[in-house]
This record gives C-alpha cells, sequence and structure tokens, in this order.
C-alpha cells in the first residue's frame, strides 16, 4: 500500500467511523461502499481529501472506481479518475 493509500485508508476509517470495525485491515481492492459508505459520506470524503491533498477532486472520481486504489489513482493524478 503506498503512502496516500494509507492516508486514504485513514480518512475511510474516520468517515465510515462505527460503521467499520476498528481492527478491520482496509486493503488496495477495498470499496469504500462496500464498507458501509453511502453517497453523503462520499461526498463527506470527496471534501476531505480536497482538503487533505490540496487537489480538485470531484465525486464522480470516487463513485467510478470506489476502491482504495482507484481513488489513490484519482488523487495521484491530481484529481482526476485514471482510466486504464
Amino acid at each position: 500500500m503506498s503512502p496516500v493509500e494509507e492516508r486514504i485508508a485513514a480518512i475511510w476509517r474516520e468517515i465510515l467511523g462505527p460503521d467499520l470495525a476498528p481492527e478491520a485491515p482496509i486493503g488496495v481492492e477495498d470499496d469504500f461502499f462496500v464498507l458501509g459508505g453511502t453517497s453523503l459520506q462520499a461526498m463527506a470524503l470527496v471534501q476531505r481529501l480536497r482538503e487533505e491533498f490540496g487537489i480538485p477532486l470531484g465525486l464522480g472520481a470516487v463513485v467510478e472506481d470506489a476502491t482504495l486504489s482507484g481513488v489513490g489513482a484519482a488523487v495521484t493524478s491530481g484529481g482526476g479518475a485514471v482510466r486504464s
């Protein structure tokens, strides 16, 4: 897991709070929504990522690929979704 992904995973833990078991590991293929994230929490996630990384991340980048690796790639690319 990259340092960016580790920071994002920590933010996921903050946002998902009690919905996520504290001892449960978050892996790069885990999906924000499968872990219990809602659309409102996704909007909070986007705002938090904008603040943390100083990038113009859009909600679409998170919705398009909500895995930790996908969100990490969007953050690393400066806010846009990375297509493979």
